[in-house]
């Protein structure tokens, strides 16, 4: 390495051990990103504002000063002129003039002592009225030079008993160097707030921006690795932990959507092969024995029957993709509970009597939820034809729709075997089946159902142990229009 590039090395390195590494993060969030962030914007605008409001500030208060330093002005000249006045009644006038521009010959005073016909007598004005009353005329235009900051002169001319004019007047310096202060006061105390509102929002922009960058990279981190990541938060009730509270939520329901999703290809897989498998047996052997024509019909049949059963298990699984689509929340209205639980109370005591079974139902009248009527009519009927089918003869149904406190409870009690605790939260995914059901005509997605549609409603859903039996237990949310409906 030649000297030179070892210089340049060494040069590199101290430069970035010695910068800061704030300092570098600020300036690479300046060069790239900042600008796009809504907090430097808004501090941008902030800067903006204030400056608009600095400007009419300081013209509103040179507005007032102005007029006030002019007012200033006459009041001091009609106290001269009154002197002057009195003076030209006791002979002394232009004695008076004289002593008064010699005090002062280069302003900010101005007399003047003219005859009748206009020639100056004393005074340092070149201005000759033409009216009695107040003058406002340039500097140059009433010193015949301009020789000072101001401006213009104001002019009071009055014209005595003999003749003769008199004029007393004032310059207007004192108001043009309160301005420029006043506009000097601004560059020194309003620029340096402007620029401070513009870092500040820079250094909100980079806070923003990192908790952002933080959030999003936390959540790429959990979708990447489908793990049980949780986004953290600062527990400050801040806009951040509010973004971080409903990303939790919606990457949980990703992950269980995924999850979903993976257990309906795997359980299809599996539980569909089966019958497949049966079918495809069966059809060979219709074609090994086709003139036998008896058995030819009868193996058509039966694979009728099973395509009907697999079309019906896949337009279960379709039911259920809509309803936790959540599409459906669009025709929800006011339904009247109590009629639904007395609807498939009615409709399956007869089927239970049939059975062998005891039903017995307690419903509470005058009820009513927010929801869709055919899908709380549907999770009933699966729940009663779940404890029809999965219960000996014998066994005692219940159920039963109370109001509590905390809202609407719905019961589905059985007498029969139950569901051990550990598989209770296992079979309300598709495609669950117990050991002991296996026997039973079904496809295990009727307690899906039951599932999608009590989370599409808010309906809180537990199963428990009725001692013997199965006990579901359905806490409805309380219903704000059921009162007006109850009117009515």
């Amino acid at each position: 390495m030649s000297a030179a590039s070892e210089r340049r090395s060494t040069g590199a390195f101290i430069r970035n051990c010695c910068t800061p590494y704030a300092v570098r993060d600020i300036a690479s969030v300046f060069r790239t990103s900042l600008w796009k962030t809504a907090a430097f914007r808004t501090a941008l605008i902030q800067a903006l504002l204030f400056a608009l409001v600095l400007v009419a500030l300081l013209g509103s208060a040179w507005w007032v000063v102005s007029d006030y330093a002019e007012a200033q002005l006459r009041a001091e000249i009609n106290t001269e002129m009154a002197s002057l006045l009195q003076a030209g009644s006791d002979g002394t006038l232009r004695e008076q003039i004289n002593q008064r521009i010699a005090v002062m010959p280069l302003g900010p005073r101005y007399y003047l002592l003219t005859d009748a016909s206009g020639r100056s007598i004393a005074g340092n004005l070149s201005y000759r009225p033409s009216s009695v009353g107040w003058h406002t005329v340039t500097l140059q235009g009433a010193l015949g030079e301009d020789n000072s900051d101001a401006d213009s002169v104001n002019l009071y001319a009055a014209r005595l008993t003999d003749g003769r004019w008199v004029i007393a007047g004032s310059d207007n310096r004192s108001v043009v160097e309160l301005s420029e202060l006043m506009i000097g006061r601004f560059l020194v105390i309003g620029i340096p707030a402007i620029l401070l509102v513009l870092l500040i929002g820079g250094i909100g922009g980079l806070l923003y921006l990192r908790r952002i960058d933080k959030l999003g990279a936390m959540a790429e981190q959990a979708l990447e690795e489908e793990s049980t990541l949780i986004i953290s938060s600062s527990d400050n009730g801040d806009e951040f932990d509010r973004l971080a509270t409903r990303l939790n939520r919606m990457l949980r329901r990703t992950r269980g959507l995924m999850d979903g999703m993976r257990q309906v290809s795997n359980d299809v897989a599996h539980d569909l092969r089966t019958p497949l498998t049966r079918m495809r047996q069966r059809l060979e052997v219709c074609l090994e024995r086709r003139d036998d024509e008896v058995q030819l019909r009868e193996g058509m049949q039966q694979s009728i029957a099973e395509i009907d059963h697999l079309l019906s298990i896949f337009r279960a699984i379709l039911r259920i993709a809509s309803v936790e689509s959540r599409h459906r929340r669009s025709d929800f209205e006011t339904v009247a509970l109590s009629a639904v639980f007395e609807t498939i109370a009615e409709t399956y005591r007869p089927v239970a009597e049939d059975l062998g079974q005891h039903f017995d139902a307690t419903i509470q009248p005058d009820l009513h939820v927010h929801g869709d009527r055919a899908l709380l009519t549907q999770v009933l009927a699966n729940l009663i034809e779940n404890a029809l089918h999965h219960t000996p003869a014998g066994s005692r149904i219940q159920l039963d729709l109370l109001a509590t406190a905390d809202g609407m409870v719905g019961r589905v009690r059985d007498s029969g075997h139950g569901i051990p605790a550990e598989a209770r939260s296992r079979v309300l995914r598709r495609f669950v089946r117990l050991d002991s059901s296996r026997a039973t005509p079904g496809s295990g997605l009727g307690l899906a159902l039951v599932a999608a549609v009590a989370d599409l409603h808010g309906i809180r859903l537990a199963l428990g142990d009725a001692a013997p039996g199965l006990l579901v237990e359905l806490v409805f949310p309380a219903s704000e229009q059921a009162p007006a409906l109850h009117r009515a």
